[in-house]
């Protein structure tokens, strides 16, 4: 991470990445191969940021619906098993609604620290980002 200190075009580029889990940081990033639009590390490393979170929220709502799909699909052919299926239905829909809550909190966190100009530290997701900018 570089010590520059990133304009307000950049911290508003970098917070509207986030709101749109990736899509205006694909674009930015694909704008940023002219010449006229060179952009700092900050602007990167929250596009680059940006676009693995809007994957990460894309992929694992699926597979946390698939997993317990299958779940319910196979205790629902043992006799009596309705039960259990009813209640893993309430943890399913549980889990989505944290996973979603938790999901726009991080995205509000992202974009309130783009807007200060600051980096943000994710576990596991940061540090991919780091290592795609060396």
């Amino acid at each position: 991470m570089s010590t520059q200190i990133p304009d307000i075009k950049e911290k508003i580029g970098a917070a509207l990445t986030y709101l749109t889990l990736g899509l205006w940081g694909l674009l930015w990033l694909l704008l940023s191969k002219m010449p006229a639009y060179s952009q700092k590390d900050f602007v990167r490393f929250h596009c680059y940021q940006s676009i693995l979170i809007g994957l990460l929220f894309m992929f694992i709502p699926s597979g946390i619906s698939i997993l317990f799909t299958l779940l319910s699909q196979i205790i629902g052919i043992i006799p009596g098993g309705s039960i259990i299926v009813q209640w893993i239905h309430l943890i399913h829909s549980i889990f989505q609604q944290l996973f979603s809550y938790s999901g726009i909190a991080l995205i509000v966190y992202c974009s309130v620290m783009g807007l200060i100009g600051k980096y943000t530290n994710i576990p596991w997701v940061s540090q991919i980002v780091n290592r795609m900018l060396r």
